[in-house]
């Protein structure tokens, strides 16, 4: 007698058919989170360069110290130190000088030096660094995906780090030489030649931006363990080139190099709260779910104590002997990239409680971070240490453990782009045709023209440069000052026309007699600053004639004004 099969009924499927219907539908669910993920960080990307492609070619500040990085550059360009006593004519920002070199040779080779020569520096020193940091993260983790949904938070969160990476500024030009020596001495495999190299790289990197320094150190304590012959190499040769680029600049400079990139910010007070208090507070949010990733890697590996990996046979020890000798060789990449997190950390939180520090401070210890979670996603996605003919649980297993590595990596760039609203840095035609009225009240003037909180302006007016508002702070009250001929440029009326933006108001004072030989003639609206401190050019100053300042000195004139 034949036997009817069970079919749950007219329309149903079998219990065996639903069964692998569902466990087809649970194995999905990581390719969903991944494309998930994927979306996210193309988001990311895509606004990154569209705001990028709005930006570069504005005329005008996007950030008010972008106009004294080019007066450096100019300076430079037109042969004349920018290392020297602080002065009327020029004083320099408190950092090292390759950023402005870089610009001031690219403008003997395009004529002039200009916003959109220094800002093409910084946009190809931002996609270096984050295409090595790829490529490390490709090498060491093992995917492509994870390393650019991982690197899209750095873009993600550039509002929430200054907006700097586009900017005239040395932030990306630093960051790009940091990760660029790091990645060399770390795969220089005991070769001395290579370590060379990587100090030369690591000493550029200094010179672009003093906070490198705490980066470089954690670079060398993370090799030192293991090869100690070749970190000495490192060491030596580091510090050889740089007490060399010190010597000169100094010699040159009459010392005042020194006194600039490091006497005047021993005098600069430290804000413990803001350091050690909010950063990290601070970085752990931009970071967001996605710093879950690297104890989670780091513990996965401890616990299986076999190669992930086997191309990373040959990836040379980093570790401390002892941490070795817990973790797989296969882990070393991992640790040594998570020990410069920590790095990027360390640096973040010294520099953002160094006094006036922007939010640009963030910038590494949001990018180290983002490094070393690139690596431990594409880890935990390939363990290479899972049996080739799996059971329906160790399936069930690897996709719930890549949906979640997927939905980490989704959680820590959607909060950012969420947040992120592009429109409010990209400046406005009504910026445009404000600055464009700045220039020409300038090119009218008769003689000399005074711009402090944005010098360059001047020149692109066709006039001479002047000293930065920010270097009359900085040498306010230090070994440095005071700024020479400033008092007099003022009491001699040297200056047909000042423009001073809205912020003087509240430090008139740091402008000796100003208000008692000019006077206020018109008050504006100027070009906005979109990164940055907000400042906005607002009061154009003449002289006061000679007979009318005698005359109302003599009848005792009291308007605030004056």
């Amino acid at each position: 007698m034949n036997k009817k099969t069970h079919t749950g009924g007219p329309g149903r499927a079998a219990p065996h058919a639903r069964r692998k219907k569902d466990r087809d539908l649970f194995l999905a669910v990581p390719w969903l989170a991944a494309a998930s993920a994927c979306l996210l960080a193309l988001w990311a990307i895509a606004t990154y360069a569209w705001v990028v492609a709005q930006r570069i070619r504005y005329p005008y500040d996007l950030e008010w110290m972008e106009s004294g990085m080019l007066c450096h550059a100019l300076r430079l360009f037109q042969g004349q130190p920018i290392y020297a006593p602080p002065s009327v004519e020029f004083i320099p920002h408190l950092y090292t000088p390759l950023y402005p070199l870089i610009v001031a040779g690219l403008g003997h080779v395009f004529g002039d030096v200009s916003y959109v020569l220094a800002r093409s520096v910084s946009v190809s020193a931002w996609a270096g660094a984050l295409l090595i940091a790829a490529w490390w993260a490709r090498r060491e983790g093992g995917s492509w995906l994870t390393a650019a949904i991982a690197l899209s938070l750095p873009l993600a969160s550039f509002a929430e780090t200054g907006g700097f990476y586009d900017l005239a500024r040395s932030d990306s030009l630093q960051l790009f030489l940091t990760v660029a020596g790091a990645y060399v001495a770390y795969y220089a495999r005991g070769r001395h030649a290579d370590m060379v190299l990587a100090a030369v790289l690591l000493v550029a990197a200094f010179f672009a931006k003093q906070t490198a320094a705490p980066c470089i150190a954690f670079v060398g304590l993370g090799l030192l363990p293991s090869r100690r012959p070749s970190v000495l190499t490192l060491a030596l040769a580091g510090c050889a080139l740089f007490a060399l680029c010190v010597w000169i600049s100094n010699r040159a400079s009459d010392g005042w190099f020194w006194t600039y990139i490091f006497r005047l910010h021993q005098s600069h007070p430290f804000h413990s709260h803001r350091a050690y208090i909010e950063t990290p507070r601070v970085l752990l949010g931009l970071i967001g779910a996605g710093v879950l990733l690297l104890p989670w890697a780091l513990l996965s590996h401890g616990l299986r104590r076999t190669d992930a990996s086997p191309s990373d046979e040959h990836t040379p020890s980093s570790l401390p002997h002892a941490a070795a000798e817990l973790l797989p060789a296969s882990a070393h990449g991992l640790m040594f990239l998570a020990w410069l997190a920590l790095g990027g950390f360390f640096t973040s939180m010294i520099g953002f409680g160094t006094q006036w520090a922007h939010i640009n401070a963030y910038i590494p210890g949001v990018f180290f971070p983002s490094l070393a979670i690139a690596v431990a996603a594409g880890r935990l996605l390939h363990r290479s240490d899972e049996p080739r003919a799996q059971t329906h649980s160790s399936r069930r297993g690897r996709a719930l453990r890549q949906t979640l590595v997927w939905t980490l990596l989704a959680l820590s760039v959607y909060p950012r782009m969420r947040a992120l609203v592009p429109q409010a840095h990209i400046p406005t035609a009504a910026d445009r045709a404000a600055g464009d009225a700045v220039i020409e009240k300038l090119r009218s003037a008769s003689g000399e023209v005074l711009v402090p909180f944005h010098p360059f302006y001047a020149h692109l007016a066709g006039k001479k440069t002047h000293l930065h508002r920010m270097g009359v702070w900085d040498v306010r009250g230090t070994v440095a000052g005071p700024v020479r001929g400033l008092q007099a440029a003022i009491v001699q009326r040297r200056f047909a026309r000042i423009v001073m933006d809205d912020k003087v108001e509240a430090t008139w004072h740091d402008w000796p007699e100003l208000l008692a030989h000019y006077r206020i003639v018109e008050r504006f609206t100027g070009p906005r600053c979109v990164e940055g401190a907000r400042t906005v050019p607002s009061l154009l100053l003449e002289p006061i004639p000679q007979q009318d300042w005698v005359g109302e000195r003599d009848a005792g004139h009291d308007d605030p004004a004056w």
